[in-house]
């Protein structure tokens, strides 16, 4: 009985990645080519920019900016989504799941740095582009700050897997 809750609550998870992963890239494409794009931008952001319009080209420097936390984000639900799927199968050890975890929780370490590299080099493009000077904002949000320390613990989960898959190994070798 609860194998069947962890299929289904995995098969659910996938499907909500899948639609993470479209509506992510959806926001990050509008929020670059709207026409009003402060009402897409994070409020600090935002203020920064103003009623300004703002080029083509720092639009598409901004949306290369975009893509470096879409990019981290993008490897940590990858792990996440062939976990779920393994679970979705009823394969709980798995030689791959102490690596996938592993990945996952590297995934939320680089989601928390690219974060912080995201806004002060939005903040630094959108500066220029709008006051003609180079500022550069550097913060690190408590948000931030939690990706980092989950993402840690992510992967000391994997080395716990990594550990119940041996022990089912052995244990399998002595039934």
């Amino acid at each position: 009985m609860k194998q069947q809750g962890l299929t289904k609550t995995s098969r659910t998870l996938q499907w909500t990645i899948m639609a993470l992963w479209l509506l992510t890239l959806g926001i990050a494409v509008l929020r670059w080519t709207a026409t009003h794009m402060v009402a897409w931008l994070p409020p600090t952001l935002a203020a920064q920019v103003g009623d300004s319009s703002v080029s083509t080209g720092i639009r598409l420097a901004c949306f290369g900016v975009e893509l470096i936390p879409l990019a981290a984000a993008y490897y940590a639900l990858a792990a996440l989504y062939r976990i779920c799927g393994a679970y979705g199968r009823g394969e709980i050890f798995r030689l791959e799941t102490g690596i996938l975890y592993r990945r996952f929780g590297r995934g939320l370490l680089l989601l928390g740095a690219a974060n912080a590299l995201y806004t002060s080099l939005l903040s630094a493009l959108l500066s220029f582009a709008v006051q003609g000077k180079l500022a550069i904002s550097v913060g690190l949000s408590t948000a931030d700050l939690y990706l980092l320390i989950v993402g840690c613990a992510v992967q000391m989960l994997g080395m716990v897997m990594d550990e119940a898959y041996r022990l089912q190994a052995e244990n399998n070798q002595i039934i």
